[in-house]
């Protein structure tokens, strides 16, 4: 019998977590943190030694936690793209830097991020590898650079992760693959289970219309993003377009794009993104921070949800300027700034609390499944049971799978072991 335990991601988004116990190992799938959370939220302990780790992606909601078991002297090998691992310690050591700087104590440290750096073990897409009698293959699940959708073939019985998963592709990534193996037990995010997403063309000229809007005014334009994948994404969409202005990249962005333009085989077409790349100014330092918003631009900067990072420091010095705008272009978490800007129309950060006058508008670039596709994924699958996971609207969701025919299942705090 093969015990499926649910660590985190239960009803909502963030602290990814599952526990697969076959009887002879004991597989981790993700281990991440909710994002903004203080203290940090991180998924149920593990008890006992875990045989390994499958990350499924760099996204902190999902590999956050990772070095906790390192912390706790538990030298798993941790299974993963190449790319993952590279963007994974980026992320890391940034979140330890940031936890420093807001006074809050993480469960691990720098040694422990080394030490779960060392233990990584790359695997590559659709080939099989071996977790003692366990086969997993790795599927591309089209959400991030070497994001993946791990299937695992216990002998009798089959299991398919999706981790985050978008189906359909993006001017960066080519979409999720689509031959899946025959699939017992399905274990799918939910993110956007209640809600389809707006039609990507109409996203995109609207994106560029704002920025044409603000420069025929002498404005500067502010293009808030994630720093891996939504910057990038963001860049091709101005390549396309024709960028004739100065465009600037700040933040761990640079980093960003560095890491995955040394993997171009993850990307739907590489050449593209360097041509759009000879058009970018990465900004290297606070001088020239100061010289670049002298003159009209677009500016695009981490944080996505405005937690932090360069773009803190452009709205404190560009907030009252009526002729400058703001684009959030990512997922805005409940309690983020970004989240309380959007429904407040002031700047909420630490020690600052400012009206904007500058125009603001989030437009919708998400790397995941909207509605439609998360309910095609699960027909096209077609498994025996379907858990639904990592969503605000798990039970919902679920629950319109079972009137579809499926045996679905939300997992929640009190009801999170399950036997398949």
């Amino acid at each position: 019998m093969i015990q499926l335990s649910f660590l985190g991601a239960m009803a909502t988004v963030g602290a990814s977590g599952v526990l697969i116990d076959t009887g002879t190992e004991k597989i981790v799938l993700d281990y991440g943190t909710k994002i903004r959370e203080t203290p940090p939220l991180f998924p149920i302990p593990v008890q006992g030694k875990v045989d390994a780790v499958i990350l499924t992606h760099t996204h902190l909601d999902h590999s956050g936690g990772v070095p906790i078991f390192f912390a706790k002297e538990n030298n798993v090998p941790i299974f993963s793209l190449a790319v993952t691992r590279q963007l994974t310690e980026m992320l890391l050591l940034d979140s330890i830097k940031i936890s420093r700087e807001e006074r809050v104590e993480l469960p691990f440290t720098k040694a422990d991020v080394r030490c779960a750096i060392k233990n990584f073990c790359p695997v590559e897409y659709r080939k099989p590898f071996k977790i003692h009698h366990t086969e997993v293959i790795p599927f591309d699940a089209g959400h991030i650079p070497g994001s993946m959708m791990p299937f695992l073939d216990f002998g009798k019985k089959t299991l398919l992760y999706t981790g985050d998963v978008n189906t359909r592709a993006t001017r960066l990534l080519k979409k999720a693959d689509e031959k899946i193996p025959e699939t017992d037990t399905l274990v799918t995010e939910s993110t956007y289970s209640e809600r389809d997403h707006p039609d990507r063309k109409q996203q995109e000229k609207q994106l560029i219309q704002i920025i044409e809007d603000t420069l025929s005014v002498d404005g500067i334009c502010f293009i808030a993003g994630f720093a891996v994948g939504r910057i990038d994404e963001i860049l091709l969409v101005l390549d396309e377009n024709g960028i004739d202005y100065p465009v600037y990249v700040d933040g761990m962005a640079k980093k960003a794009i560095t890491i995955i333009n040394q993997h171009k085989n993850m990307l739907k077409a590489p050449d593209i993104l360097d041509n759009a790349l000879k058009k970018v100014q990465y900004v290297a330092s606070d001088r020239m921070r100061k010289k670049i918003v002298k003159d009209p631009g677009v500016i695009l900067s981490t944080s996505g949800m405005l937690t932090g990072g360069p773009i803190v420091n452009y709205i404190r010095n560009f907030f009252g300027n009526e002729r400058c705008s703001l684009v959030l272009t990512s997922f805005q978490l409940e309690d983020t700034p970004g989240k309380k800007l959007l429904e407040t129309g002031r700047f909420i950060y630490k020690d600052l609390d400012l009206e904007m006058k500058m125009a603001v508008k989030r437009l919708d670039f998400s790397s995941h499944c909207g509605r439609k596709e998360l309910f095609e994924l699960v027909e096209n699958i077609n498994p025996g049971k379907v858990f639904c996971i990592h969503g605000d609207h798990t039970e919902e969701f679920a629950g319109e799978l079972k009137e579809k025919g499926f045996d679905a299942i939300a997992p929640v705090a009190n009801n999170r072991i399950f036997s398949i």
